[in-house]
């Protein structure tokens, strides 16, 4: 594709226009996936289950018949037949993707796994010999409005996703490397999967004038400045096998980016490790690499990072206040030190730190901090022993830019250098930056005056990357301030 017909918002075959990528950036910012959709609508219909109990039996019992009930065994029935359900409703395959979206062929299915969880719910009161303490004229009424409920939620649901999808919200962006001819032959495959996929690019390994007159987009390098600009999910190589190291070669330099790596032929040749097998439209992929979150995973993060780290600015405001006028009094210059550091996907972001130096740095050359360095401040010194020069921190991570936990941001000068010298360097900005990480907590903090140190912070940054979990993050958070705040690294 020429940069006229980009500019001009054409699109070749099986591309997604150019001038829609604002859409896309909404949608990229939408973070509920189709998983997350899923486990919402089964959250909802256990609400309206134990809801309609309760409604039922202040309806029937208290209206009705005016007769005085306690609430609660109403509640627990309520719970009992609403875990029951999802139960069964699961086994109907109800909250997959592409059942939500087709209302009418939802009705049968939920009115199955309905009966059979009020069946299961009569059998169990029958056996337990409590059936009498329940009136049969609430629980038809009950049954009557959960049924509603449900399948009205269901509809509601199926109603909300296809508006979402005429909106581009889930829909995949994939783009295309390696073989252009062998790419432009995919495009049709992919659009055939029942995954909603918008081709954003093909791009060729070598830009020559066959690429770009089949419609390529440009070259690796290209394809690299495109994800870290621009919303990406997948990145997909289609290249014939016989060039197998050069493909591990490109493998390793897209790892860097926070996609869905796959690759459409047998890996067997290739000096790399899979992560599974897909299929495009019977087309047999297999799965290089994978985005560190993604479900659940990038809201329970934002939820950890937005309402910790508001706690803990309301907590250490007044000593944020007190360390602000030491500063103050000790030397000249302003309290708070901006820097510009490299952080989720390589994007330039401006990080916060108490001054703990007579100089501020924050260009092509930055110094590392030595032990006994002239440059710290007499409370700096302080301040950097005990990582309390971080707590401006939190507004980074109340920003978005920054995570509570994660690899640490550096300079970008020492980025670029340690980019050089560490292949697997550039891997850590997969996640946001965080105040600690497991690499601190195991002593790699401090002066990395040799590129072995750097490794092993690295290697600790990039195992907290493939095997993060919310319970890893309160790990780490819980063992910080006795093993990475008080370090003796720290200087």
């Amino acid at each position: 594709m020429s940069s006229a017909d980009r500019a001009s918002g054409e699109s070749g075959p099986g591309f997604i226009p150019w001038k829609s990528f604002g859409k896309a950036e909404a949608a990229q910012n939408f973070i509920i996936s189709k998983k997350v959709f899923g486990d919402l609508t089964a959250v909802a219909d256990v609400l309206v289950i134990i809801a309609t109990a309760i409604s039922a039996k202040w309806i029937y019992i208290g209206t009705i018949l005016g007769t005085p009930a306690e609430m609660e065994p109403y509640a627990i029935i309520g719970v009992f037949a609403a875990l029951l359900a999802q139960i069964f409703l699961r086994r109907q395959s109800v909250y997959e993707f592409d059942n939500l979206r087709w209302f009418k062929g939802q009705v049968r299915r939920i009115l199955v796994a309905l009966s059979l969880a009020a069946l299961v719910v009569v059998a169990v009161g029958y056996l337990l010999k409590i059936s009498e303490t329940y009136s049969r004229g609430w629980f038809l009424l009950w049954m009557a409005m959960a049924t509603a409920g449900v399948v009205g939620m269901h509809y509601l649901a199926a109603r909300l996703l296809r508006l979402w999808i005429s909106q581009g919200r889930f829909v995949r962006r994939v783009a295309l490397f390696g073989d252009a001819k062998i790419a432009m032959q995919m495009i049709p495959r992919l659009e055939e999967t029942d995954d909603a996929v918008a081709v954003v690019g093909v791009f060729d390994e070598s830009a020559g004038a066959v690429s770009q007159q089949i419609g390529a987009s440009g070259s690796l390098s290209d394809l690299i400045s495109l994800a870290q600009t621009m919303p990406l999910d997948e990145v997909l190589i289609v290249m014939p096998t016989t060039t197998g190291r050069h493909i591990t070669s490109v493998v390793k330099q897209l790892s860097i980016l926070p996609v869905d790596l796959r690759f459409c032929q047998s890996a067997d040749v290739f000096d790399i490790h899979p992560k599974g097998l897909l299929s495009y439209g019977g087309v047999p992929v297999i799965e290089m690499e994978r985005r560190p979150m993604a479900d659940w995973g990038p809201i329970v993060k934002a939820v950890e990072d937005r309402v910790l780290s508001a706690a803990c600015l309301l907590v250490f405001s007044p000593l944020m206040l007190f360390i602000a006028l030491a500063i103050k009094l000790d030397s000249r210059g302003p309290v708070v030190f901006r820097q510009k550091r490299h952080g989720f996907n390589h994007r330039i972001i401006t990080v916060y730190k108490f001054r703990t130096m007579t100089v501020m740095e924050d260009g092509a050359k930055v110094a590392q901090a030595t032990r006994d360095d002239r440059r710290v401040t007499r409370i700096g010194r302080f301040l950097r022993k005990t990582s309390l020069d971080e707590l401006p921190q939190l507004m980074n991570v109340l920003k978005g830019e920054m995570s509570l936990v994660g690899p640490r941001p550096h300079a970008i000068a020492h980025n670029e250098y340690y980019g050089s010298l560490l292949e697997s360097y550039a891997r850590r900005h997969k996640m946001k930056p965080g105040i600690t990480g497991w690499a601190q907590i195991n002593g790699y903090r401090g002066e990395t005056d040799t590129p072995e140190k750097m490794r092993k912070r690295v290697e600790h940054d990039l195992h907290y990357i493939e095997n993060w979990s919310l319970w890893f993050d309160i790990k780490i958070l819980m063992l910080t301030p006795f093993y990475g705040f008080l370090s003796r690294n720290a200087f």
